[in-house]
């Protein structure tokens, strides 16, 4: 009987303890932790989750289940965490709270929030990072921290008892006492459907009530038999492949591309033919670019990506970086004119290329310092691309006799502008840039068919200044562009295309290419921005794809 009792004795022990611990775990607060603005591989959000579960006083969802929930509801980025998609999300998923944050463009500091199940936000802090994530020392005051806001912010949510507001509630209950004889309605009309015998025939008629014929009549099952026999006079239009004009026309249009050419000539004359056989005088693209811009700014470095290798006690100034939330839009225009290209001789050649893009980019901007990081803001800006060459080229038919295929060798020499302008004035400094400098180039185009010929060029950029402009300094705005930084700056940039293009009928063709743009400006002295008393970096970069519709004669 003792060693009876002992063993129930401790049995119950260990169901106490048990129930403890699962009351405890019922009674803790679930929290979700939704992805980090600017974490790499999403390293700083597990550390995050691993930190809040060794704690053993919160829930904590799994890393990903946050942005799954929220992408099925199409949500992703900053969208995922505002306030009503909190308020949606949270009574789905049974969290408490949930936690969010970004991590800074030199992933120095984490800025987390802390919101409740309605999208409010109850707590803020930052912290700082090592590598991407939080040291030990700074563990440990994240995690109190987020323990002590939730807890703070689910308190009150167990006090209000509201006892006598539920007697209320009792006498709204006989409202929906009405719903039963609806209900009762309904199932009347069931049975009369049923004694009708056919309810498969009784379901098409009905569609066809809305129609003013079959309206009135209830015996709608053979007015429906009468509907399908409407579509045959359908049939009728069977005939329409009959007419032999249209094939003929069809062949005799196919005959004659085979006679004219890409030059437009026919064989059997002979000064039309040696005509055909030449490139075009003109050529003109109206097409559409889309391109993608970067930007960043760094003092006393000799590259970007050198400044932000250093250790964070080491990057001193006030850098920029500057990025298009999304690729923009703009339109383009390109004009090809060798007036002499019918000429026997070798100035066939001499020609000149003129170039013309405008896009308007939607973008943000951010000014990082060692203090902080100003908030993201977006503006709205102006991206202008435009330029005139002189031009020779080497002209080469690898074509057959009547069909003539053209390619070229050449070399272009002139000048070229690229700004970059904010209509927008705002607080923080904007790296605003004009640039207009001299360039020469390389042109190849080598035809594999009339459809499709290869094209690519380079072009090397001379002095490539920021702050020139063919237009003026009328407000000295051009000269900040370099005295922000330094007190002199060179310059070097290049530019390379790959793309395809093709004749589609006559003289109309297509042309799609890419277009990569660099530039890289080194500044010396002291600028006027802060840290940049030995001057500095900055690179930027065009990424585009222009697409669009020639015209050749």
């Amino acid at each position: 009987m003792m060693a009876s009792g002992r063993w129930l004795y401790r049995w119950g022990a260990v169901l106490a303890l048990a129930v403890m611990l699962t009351s405890q775990a019922a009674l803790a607060e679930r929290v979700a932790v939704s992805a980090i603005e600017g974490d790499k591989n999403n390293k700083l959000r597990a550390q995050v989750t691993g930190l809040l579960r060794k704690t053993r006083k919160v829930q904590v969802l799994p890393p990903a289940a946050w942005a799954k929930a929220a992408a099925k509801q199409k949500l992703r980025g900053q969208a995922a965490v505002d306030p009503r998609a909190v308020a949606r999300l949270a009574p789905k998923l049974k969290v408490d709270a949930v936690l969010t944050g970004s991590a800074g463009r030199t992933y120095s500091t984490f800025n987390a929030r802390l919101l409740d199940e309605n999208g409010q936000e109850v707590w803020t802090g930052e912290f700082v990072l090592q590598r991407g994530l939080l040291p030990k020392y700074e563990a440990r005051k994240f995690t109190q921290a987020v323990l002590d806001a939730v807890k703070a912010a689910n308190a009150p949510a167990v006090a209000p008892p509201p006892a006598p507001e539920q007697p209320p509630v009792a006498d709204s209950a006989p409202v929906p006492a009405p719903q039963p004889a609806p209900t009762v309605e309904q199932p009347a009309p069931e049975p009369h459907a049923a004694g009708k015998g056919e309810p498969e025939a009784v379901k098409p008629a009905r569609p066809l009530e809305p129609e003013p014929s079959p309206a009135q009549g209830t015996a709608s099952a053979p007015k429906t038999e009468s509907t399908p026999r409407a579509p045959k006079p359908a049939l009728v239009p069977e005939s329409k492949p009959v007419p032999a004009w249209v094939e003929l026309d069809e062949e005799s249009h196919t005959y004659l591309t085979e006679l004219e050419g890409s030059g437009g000539g026919f064989p059997e004359e002979e000064g039309v033919e040696a005509e055909g056989r030449m490139p075009p005088r003109l050529k003109v693209l109206l097409g559409a670019p889309v391109t993608w811009r970067r930007y960043c700014a760094r003092p006393g470095a000799t590259s970007c990506a050198e400044y932000d290798a250093r250790p964070p006690e080491q990057q001193v100034g006030d850098i920029t970086d500057f990025t298009s939330n999304a690729p923009y839009v703009g339109i383009a225009a390109e004009a090809e004119v060798f007036p002499l290209a019918h000429w026997p001789t070798l100035l066939r050649g001499v020609g000149l290329t003129l170039a013309y893009q405008r896009s308007f980019a939607r973008t943000t901007v951010q000014v990082s310092t060692p203090v902080g990081e100003t908030p993201e803001r977006e503006v709205y800006a102006t991206d202008t691309a435009y330029g005139a060459m002189l031009a020779y080229r080497y002209f080469f038919d690898l074509g057959k006799e009547g069909t003539p295929l053209f390619g070229y060798a050449g070399l272009r020499v002139g000048a070229l502008g690229r700004e970059f302008d904010v209509d927008e004035q705002v607080e923080t400094p904007l790296p605003v840039v004009h640039r207009f400098y001299p360039a020469v180039g390389l042109d190849v185009s080598v035809p594999l068919m009339r459809q499709v010929r290869i094209q690519g060029s380079g072009q090397l950029f001379l002095r490539p200044n920021p702050g020139q402009s063919p237009w003026g300094d009328d407000d000295g705005s051009l000269a900040a562009e370099v005295r922000d930084y330094g007190e002199s700056v060179s310059s070097m940039g290049w530019a390379a295309e790959l793309g395809v293009a093709g004749d589609i009928w006559g003289p109309i063709g297509y042309s799609a290419r890419f277009r990569l743009e660099s530039y890289k400006d080194r500044y010396t002295g002291q600028g006027t921005r802060r840290g940049w008393t030995e001057g500095g970096v900055a690179e930027e970069s065009y990424s585009s794809i222009i697409a669009g519709v020639t015209a050749s004669w």
